[in-house]
């Protein structure tokens, strides 16, 4: 970039709406470009760069005949992801026009790149990769790089095997340690995919190099590079051969605003290549500027104050401090609020809210509150408020540099109360409606690239009893192309029975239909052991009976967690009636909060959808803004050949606060999924309430918080 200060950083924001009106607010350092591969890099060939932790790049560009739409990650600052999708325009996806038509042949791929050294004044910057890790492998690659800058200078020097050495006579150095080294195997385009190429890895007769410059321009946000391309395009995917007239490629990049890039570049001597990247970062972009009620001003002690009234306390928590009670025990010294936040995610903020509320509304002489707070009624956690030394924080009356807390938060326990007490259950409203979009897709598929079906969801729910609930989600389909999803395997020729592969059925039968309907019954067996028993249709394709029972002791970065389900196929049509398919399906898991940049982990095993048994890892990053990204990945003993192209079920996905997008506040997050292709194996009953999730404690700094 033409300056490492972006010195617009505090007033540029943009809505991107790849993921839904995201709030951009860049970093004080520009993140580097993209290549035409996805992920940081000059053209063609990577550098040993890496974009700031958190960033999130989205990118598109062309250079014939290949189309590259790329999602580049860096969850951690050492390890960048990228998920690709290549569209070859001069060949199609299978000789067979029934069945996908003139859709180009597309390719998926996944890169992984790691940092093995920081750059230093005399060091450079290293780091090793994988292109094109998983699947056919059309442009797979290996490489080691370095990347050195001097002053608007960026150097990068490097080797790569595998497709970044094709054209290369330059012999392949690891020959020289094992003859097998010279042999690369490779992978079919017929192949069924998703297999890790690990036998491939740094191996073929030949290596080449990777060099390149990348140069800062006086221009601000301008920078143009030049790249060595050893590559002659005559051994390209699907046996197409391109002309190279002269081997440097010659390229811009301009960064218009802190959000887009927009590239330009001439390659093999005689091919344009133009390109743009949406970009943004999940470790530093903002929330939006809220229009919340500013908090309750602090009131001094008059008459009023003894005055208590349960019912209107109870309205000014909710109205102020989002805290929807259920109960108020009050004695002479202390009170004690159970309760649900349901509106602020940052715990500062809620705890210094509900002080002033309590504050302002009780007598001089209760000196502690405390708040039990509950999700689906289950308590989760107490907090307690020294009322002396809030006021002091919230008064400014500490001498400088003096820390002090007026939060501690413990596992919930019985309450001493002394004198008098008087306790209130506080009335609240049992039902509740909502009406919101939903989107189901799938990516990547013969019949068609994209598959989608919009629809608007009216979910209502009534709160029988404290622990008992019955909910329910009407659908209506207002736009789908799943009518063209053309998977039609009989039920007694397919490999595995078929749990998910009639979503074209469920999503066409009918454009209304029920997608859950059930009751649900919540409790906790002492402080650290809760549990859910619900029946009814548990989604748009099965319903049936389960449970779920999880031990998650307070503060612990470990749970441990089961779940055990009986379920029938729902008929088609989505209403009322089953069809004649049900299956045992649950899975015991371990539940890990790594101390590392908080990487949540989750490991289950067990029974799925179509009767098979396995194992599902799923990885994930909670950012500072509370935006969450993680992959997941499912082996089972279904054979790469019964499950189809993708060999084994695998997704990525992200939640996004409302926090980020509205100038309300909310606790609630919109999701967006990425699977690449709808299969049966390693398929998981969508259960509607996650115990795990339920017990995790609201927003960030949720735990042992300190009014600033």
């Amino acid at each position: 970039m033409s300056n490492p200060i972006n010195k617009h950083c505090a007033k540029s924001q943009l809505t991107l709406a790849v993921l839904g009106a995201l709030c951009y607010q860049a970093n004080a350092l520009a993140a580097p470009s993209q290549s035409d591969f996805g992920g940081v890099g000059l053209m063609q060939i990577p550098t040993a760069r890496m974009s700031p932790e958190g960033e999130f790049a989205f990118n598109v560009n062309y250079v014939d005949p290949y189309i590259r739409g790329a999602i580049a990650v860096t969850p951690v600052p050492w390890f960048e992801g990228v998920i690709r999708y290549t569209a070859v325009e001069n060949r199609l996806y299978s000789p067979y026009p029934g069945y996908s038509g003139d859709q180009s042949y597309k390719d998926k791929g996944f890169d992984a790149k790691f940092r093995l050294w920081k750059e230093s004044y005399y060091v450079p910057e290293l780091a090793v990769g994988f292109r094109d890790i998983g699947g056919t492998g059309l442009f797979a690659s290996e490489y080691f790089v370095a990347s050195k800058r001097w002053g608007d200078l960026d150097f990068t020097l490097g080797l790569g095997w595998g497709y970044l050495a094709n054209g290369s006579s330059l012999t392949n150095p690891l020959c020289s340690i094992s003859d097998s080294a010279c042999e690369r195997p490779g992978r079919k385009p017929g192949d069924n995919g998703g297999k890790i190429g690990a036998g491939d890895f740094f191996r073929g007769p030949n290596a080449g190099v990777i060099a390149g410059i990348e140069y800062s321009t006086p221009v601000e946000g301008l920078s143009l590079k030049l790249e060595y391309d050893q590559n002659d395009y005559q051994n390209e995917a699907l046996d197409n051969q391109f002309t190279q007239s002269f081997p440097l490629n010659v390229g811009a990049v301009y960064q218009w605003g802190d959000y887009v890039n927009l590239n330009l570049g001439y390659e093999r001597g005689n091919t344009l290549m133009a390109g743009i990247t949406i970009r943004t970062n999940f470790q530093t972009v903002p929330n939006q500027i809220k229009l919340d009620a500013p908090p309750e001003p602090i009131e001094q002690p008059t008459t009023k104050n003894s005055e208590y009234n349960p019912d209107e306390l109870a309205s000014a928590l909710s109205d102020s401090a989002g805290l929807d009670a259920s109960q108020i025990v009050l004695s002479q010294q202390s009170v004690t609020v159970t309760g649900q936040q349901s509106k602020y995610r940052d715990r500062k903020d809620a705890d210094n809210r509900i002080a002033r509320v309590l504050h302002n509304r009780l007598p001089e002489s209760v000196s502690e509150f405390t708040v039990i707070e509950t999700n689906e009624s289950i308590p989760l956690y107490q907090t307690t408020l020294e009322r002396e030394t809030f006021l002091l924080e919230a008064n400014n009356q500490l001498e400088p540099r003096e820390s002090t807390e007026f939060v501690n938060s413990s596992p919930v326990k019985e309450q001493q109360l002394q004198g008098e007490v008087s306790t209130t259950d506080i009335e609240r409203t049992p039902y509740n409606v909502s009406l919101y979009p939903g989107l189901t897709q799938s990516f990547g598929s013969p019949e068609t690239f994209y598959f989608y079906a919009i629809s608007l969801h009216l979910a209502g729910e009534y709160q029988l009893t404290d622990k008992l609930k019955l909910d329910g989600i009407g659908s209506w389909t207002i736009a789908s192309n799943y009518d063209k999803f053309n998977y039609t395997v009989d039920d007694t020729t397919g490999s595995i029975p078929r749990s998910r592969t009639y979503i074209r059925e469920y999503l066409t039968a009918s454009d209304v239909g029920i997608s859950n309907l059930q009751l649900t019954y919540f409790d906790n067996y002492g402080k650290d052991f809760y549990a859910q028993y619900y029946g009814g249709y548990l989604e748009f394709m099965y319903g049936g009976v389960g449970g779920e029972v999880l031990y998650r002791p307070f503060n612990s970065s470990v749970a441990l967690g089961v779940d055990l389900n009986r379920v029938k196929q729902r008929e088609f049509d989505r209403k009322f009636g089953f069809r004649d398919y049900e299956v045992t399906t649950g899975h015991a898991a371990l539940y890990w909060q790594t101390p590392w940049y908080n990487v949540n982990t989750q490991f289950s095993a067990g029974q799925y959808l179509s009767g098979d048994r396995g194992v599902t890892v799923d990885l994930s990053r909670e950012f500072d803004n509370g935006t969450i990204a993680g992959i997941f990945f499912t082996k089972t003993n279904v054979s790469a050949e019964d499950y189809g192209e993708g060999s084994f079920n695998k997704g990525f996905y992200i939640k996004i606060p409302f926090d980020m997008m509205l100038t309300r506040s909310s606790t609630k997050y919109a999701a967006f999924n990425w699977t690449p292709l709808t299969r049966d194996g390693g398929q998981k009953l969508i259960r509607k309430y996650s115990l795990y999730d339920i017990t995790k404690p609201k927003g960030k700094n949720s735990v042992s918080t300190h009014f600033e």
